[in-house]
């Protein structure tokens, strides 16, 4: 805690995102950027669980990350035209929003972008992620269900990662319900998807680009290895309308060990994906490696030192394992004074 507290400090006098960003951290890595809504008007869904930029917040973003690395598109990134400082912006899902209010304001800075679909929620069946979590955050009878059935989980990761498909087919027979019963209420409680049109013109745009996030948004770790294949098979078939398409695949969720393997990554890359993106945030080293890591963007990062906080601490760490007790007691005191001193 300390430690994230004295790189914010550090930031906010801009010595390193001059000197270390620019000559150490960035200037040999790529840096993708990982967004879902871009809304005036969140769901309920996207509050909960930060997903929302705020359209106006957006373009600031945008237009920091242009000023600040040389933005790419994924076909410079599996061509490997990778330069200094480069980044990478993608989405996830496919929410109505990022056609509507992410799309103009990508055109208006001349940024390309790749968005990673959920194809089954496109064509207007029911969003998976939309189902677990307002079933473990709102439906009682459904978390009732899994305590008399011993099966909440004993780990610390939120209930909705252990919700398989096999647990809620159990609780629809078991309650006499069926999925359908809870479209109106999930599609509610996400808020609008993009359709199949939305689609369709987005792909006639040249920096518009669209990858796998799967056929519907399960919890990849849950699934078997055929059942993996079979939903990034459907999901790229589907996609391969579109000429914007591109073999590359996000994870849903995203959290390395929690939502997905080590395995899971070869078997995909081995299916077809060319590159694969988890949701860790962390910069890339190496560009050229076909798994690569992503950070979340979010409506707390409204200024230059909160852009670059999400950016350097995974980095720092990993690359130097300084922790708090590195600083010792006097340097621990000055540090508070200086911390009481900041507005």
């Amino acid at each position: 805690m300390l430690l994230n507290l004295l790189i914010r400090h550090l930031l906010r006098f801009g010595f390193f995102h001059n000197y270390c960003f620019n000559y150490y951290f960035i200037r040999s890595a790529l840096t993708v950027f990982v967004y879902h809504d871009v809304s005036d008007d969140p769901s309920e869904f996207s509050k909960a669980y930060g997903l929302n930029v705020p359209p106006e917040l957006f373009e600031y973003q945008i237009s920091f990350i242009k000023n600040n690395f040389n933005v790419i598109s994924p076909d410079d990134l599996l061509k490997l035209r990778i330069p200094p400082k480069a980044a990478l912006i993608t989405f996830d899902d496919g929410l109505k929003s990022f056609f509507k209010n992410a799309i103009p304001i990508l055109e208006r800075h001349g940024v390309p972008v790749i968005i990673f679909l959920n194809m089954e929620p496109i064509m207007g069946e029911l969003f998976w992620s939309g189902l677990i979590t307002y079933l473990c955050q709102k439906n009682e009878d459904f978390v009732r269900f899994l305590k008399e059935k011993s099966l909440l989980p004993q780990s610390s990761k939120p209930l909705y990662l252990n919700c398989s498909r096999e647990i809620i087919e159990s609780y629809l027979q078991s309650s006499g319900k069926q999925l359908e019963d809870f479209k109106d209420e999930i599609d509610k409680f996400v808020g609008e998807f993009a359709t199949e049109e939305d689609l369709a013109q987005a792909a006639k745009k040249q920096n518009v680009f669209f990858g796998n996030h799967l056929f519907n948004h399960h919890v990849p770790i849950l699934m078997s290895d055929v059942a993996l294949v079979e939903s990034y098979s459907k999901n790229r078939d589907a996609l391969k309308e579109y000429p914007n398409c591109r073999d590359m695949f996000s994870f849903p969720f995203g959290q390395p060990k929690t939502c997905f393997t080590d395995d899971q990554i070869k078997l995909l890359l081995l299916n077809g994906a060319e590159k694969v993106f988890s949701g860790y945030p962390l910069i890339n080293s190496d560009a050229t490696s076909p798994y690569l890591h992503r950070i979340a963007l979010t409506s707390y990062n409204n200024s230059p030192s909160k852009i670059w906080f999400p950016i350097f601490l995974p980095s720092f760490r990993l690359r130097f394992g300084v922790m708090d007790s590195y600083l010792d007691g006097k340097a621990l005191t000055r540090f508070r004074k200086l911390l009481k001193q900041q507005v």
